[in-house]
């Protein structure tokens, strides 16, 4: 009970720092960017050792020469993340250029045929501004997305997207997201994290993982096929959102063999640019947890 409560403490600490210091953020121009990457990357590395450590260890074996430049990339676009939610109505304002989408047609492609767009996004490069992105573009896009620890923060955030015209439903609302998907209302859903006893063992970077079934229920229920979209920042800092044509179930697969399929999906991409994937996620303890078929 002490345990729990000194937790509780540390993150409604944690919360309220945050906010100062965002706030703080907030009254400076957008030409301190630079300045404030480099000091989140410090503050970072000094107080979020742990997380550091734990990514050292989740690292795929394949990159073990590099494992280095990957974790600073992933700590700079930590960094990068964070300044660009505080900023993104000004940076859009003075780069316009900073956001686009490629493959776009995929989605216009798939309303045209009278279909909702049910799209697969992870917790990959900045994914909170592909939200706002995806709104701008013209959806009426509602996320499916998981509390945090703390009530308050997971309040914030969601106050964040809502502040872009994002629309928020928490998880465990599959039936909720058929409904929106059924009266053309797109939903995107973030299944990259580790489900443990309720999702299915798949093979994810050569180690078995459990992943939710969540994204396989939703387009199979709803006959809306699922669409990965994934962001990736180029080196001139701009963000390209890559659209990927839908992932096809066959007859007669499993659930688990359609959820290896989807997770297979996050693996290629993700392999492509390490750098960009949050590897301090606990993505395999209790992987044994979930189902088998």
């Amino acid at each position: 009970m002490i345990k729990e409560k000194l937790k509780t403490l540390r993150r409604t600490l944690r919360y309220y720092l945050i906010r100062l210091l965002i706030g703080s953020m907030r009254l400076l121009p957008i030409s301190k960017i630079p300045k404030l990457k480099l000091l989140l990357i410090k503050a970072i590395k000094t107080f979020g050792t742990k997380e550091i450590n734990k990514a050292y260890e989740l690292l795929p074996v394949e990159f073990s020469d590099r494992k280095d430049s990957i974790i600073h990339g992933m700590i700079e676009n930590v960094a990068l993340n964070v300044l660009e939610i505080i900023y993104y109505d000004k940076i859009i304002k003075a780069n316009p250029d900073f956001c686009k989408f490629e493959n776009w047609e995929i989605v216009e492609n798939i309303k045209k045929q009278g279909k909702t767009p049910l799209l697969l996004v992870g917790h990959f490069c900045d994914w909170e501004v592909m939200g706002y992105e995806l709104v701008k573009a013209g959806l009426d896009l509602t996320v499916i997305a998981r509390p945090n620890n703390l009530q308050k923060m997971t309040d914030y955030i969601n106050s964040l997207r809502q502040n872009h015209k994002l629309r928020v439903v928490m998880q465990n609302n599959i039936m909720e997201a058929i409904r929106l998907l059924h009266h053309n209302m797109p939903v995107a859903i973030l299944s990259d994290l580790n489900a443990r006893e309720w999702g299915y063992q798949v093979d994810f970077f050569g180690r078995n993982a459990s992943f939710y079934s969540a994204p396989v229920i939703i387009s199979i229920r709803s006959g809306m096929p699922l669409i990965p979209v994934f962001p990736e920042r180029q080196p001139n800092g701009n963000i390209i959102f890559k659209v990927k044509p839908p992932i096809v179930w066959e007859k007669g697969e499993s659930m688990r063999e359609r959820v290896q399929k989807y997770a297979k999906v996050y693996e290629e991409e993700y392999r492509k640019r390490p750098d960009l994937w949050f590897w301090f996620h606990d993505r395999y303890s209790f992987a044994e947890m979930g189902k088998k078929r």
